[in-house]
């Protein structure tokens, strides 16, 4: 195995995880699975429609989940309700794994809102925090658009020992 600490899945809805699902198979939407393999922290970022499957992927590779990053508060990538569909997502893996959930303060409010999840039982951030997972570093940059409070997730992979 490589000396490189930095685990990374990108998974497709409906194909690597929610198979079988119309909305998931419809929706194209992907997850990721972010973390550091010597320690075994791990995140997922916008756990939509079977968010089980995405906990057995990472627990098979031997990873544990340490926190959720949130990309933004649509059903289709933190489940819950809105314009009358219901899809399962972020409060069903809360319940299998109470887990910090990362969003973007501008976003906290609308993924309470959606999912069902108190506000508070949100960490909130703002531009250029940084999350750590084991000793991978990931700054959450502010890019409004899609949504207000949008963001988009740099990792930095620690210094390789030598």
């Amino acid at each position: 195995m490589s000396d490189d600490r930095l685990y990374f899945r990108q998974l497709l809805a409906g194909r690597d995880f929610a198979a079988g699902d119309m909305f998931a198979t419809q929706m194209r939407n992907f997850a990721y699975l972010i973390g550091d393999r010597q320690t075994g922290d791990c995140v997922v970022v916008d756990p939509a429609y079977a968010a089980g499957d995405l906990l057995d992927t990472l627990e098979a590779d031997g990873m544990h989940l340490s926190g959720v990053l949130v990309t933004h508060h649509h059903p289709d990538h933190v489940g819950g309700s809105m314009m009358g569909f219901s899809l399962a997502g972020l409060a069903e893996l809360l319940e299998r794994a109470p887990v910090p959930v990362h969003v973007n303060t501008h976003e906290a409010l609308w993924v309470s809102r959606v999912t069902g999840i108190g506000v508070g039982d949100l960490t909130a951030h703002e531009n250029h925090d940084k999350v750590s997972i084991g000793d991978i570093e990931i700054e959450l940059l502010h890019t409004p658009g899609h949504t207000p409070g949008q963001p988009v997730f740099s990792a930095r992979r620690p210094p390789r020992r030598r």
